[in-house]
């Protein structure tokens, strides 16, 4: 008698774009972890490729997304090895993946080759046992974004301070410098629509981050939910991960500056200081934050608009002030 196959449970490809700065290091550590219905893989490391940028951040998804999508057709099968083993034990193993990487949304300056990325690697993703796609991502308002991130690389600029803050606002917000290449990775609004595109609208959760910090237990049911999390497990992650997501730099809209980096030679200390004492904070004026939200205020209510969330509360497009979600 001849013996048939039983079929296979649908399996889903989970992506969580890490958007810098949007709490990606907390679920990374404290939320993804528990997931043990899925395989979890947090960013992957590089041994695949071979440049030196490739070696610099040893990050597998930021090295194949800074690549064609066409990279998909030709070694897609050699990175899914690469990520999940021998193809025949993880066809056996029966669970989804999770991959979580902040490679793949520092790419959001480039929102079409992420889209076209996450198609390619659908096709190469079916013969793994995936039946789709989901991507899960968290954004954050532009103006507090910027300052945020500001405040973090601070350390290894020569001179940080007010005006350099307000410089990079500037050519942020500029056409006729950044505002259509780095400043393209906080235009959510197209990200969301070509990821749309390809995985559709209920393959895509998109939040913003001051949820986080607003209603933190809607934000994780909505992610959990959507990560196919057991009703139980659900409970008891977001029991046991509220109040765990702290790493503040900011209050009244002033960001402290981190410490500049020692250089060392052989353990040696190089002498690099700056020749003028080093600024210790930058400031989020009203007038810098409103040039920020007014670059960004139309994509922003189409987001709202498309997405049901309502992003005027926390003053995506809305200039009166709302609560201050710093950090």
């Amino acid at each position: 008698m001849e013996t048939r196959k039983q079929p296979q449970s649908p399996r889903t490809l989970h992506l969580h774009i890490g958007i810098p700065k949007t709490a990606s290091t907390w679920l990374q550590s404290k939320v993804f972890p528990s997931l043990d219905h899925l395989r979890y893989l947090d960013c992957p490391r590089n041994s695949l490729f071979e440049r030196p940028e490739d070696q610099d951040s040893d990050r597998l998804m930021a090295s194949v997304f800074k690549r064609s999508s066409h990279i998909w057709a030709g070694f897609g099968d050699t990175i899914f090895q690469h990520l999940v083993g021998d193809r025949d034990a993880w066809l056996a193993d029966g669970r989804s993946l999770l991959i979580s990487e902040e490679g793949i949304g520092r790419q959001g300056s480039r929102p079409a080759l992420i889209a076209a990325h996450i198609r390619e690697m659908h096709n190469s993703a079916a013969a793994w046992g995936f039946d789709q796609i989901n991507v899960v991502c968290l954004y954050r308002r532009q103006d507090y974004w910027l300052a945020s991130h500001y405040a973090q690389m601070s350390d290894r600029n020569p001179n940080p301070g007010q005006a350099d803050f307000e410089r990079l606002v500037h050519d942020v917000t500029s056409p006729r410098v950044s505002r259509y290449g780095f400043g393209m990775l906080l235009d959510y609004s197209e990200l969301h629509n070509q990821l749309v595109e390809v995985v559709g609208p209920e393959g895509l959760l998109m939040l913003p981050y001051e949820l986080l910090q607003d209603s933190p237990d809607l934000l994780l049911h909505s992610m959990l939910e959507t990560l196919e999390t057991p009703a139980e497990k659900m409970r008891d992650i977001i029991s046991g991960t509220l109040g765990t997501t702290a790493n503040v730099r900011s209050q009244d809209g002033v960001w402290r500056l981190r410490r500049h980096r020692v250089r060392r030679l052989a353990g040696v200390p190089l002498c690099s200081w700056p020749l003028k004492p080093r600024a210790k904070t930058i400031e989020l004026t009203p007038e810098i934050a409103r040039q920020v939200r007014e670059a960004y205020a139309v994509g922003n209510r189409e987001l709202a608009d498309s997405t049901a969330v309502d992003l005027g509360k926390y003053g995506y497009f809305d200039f009166a002030e709302p609560p201050a979600y710093g950090g």
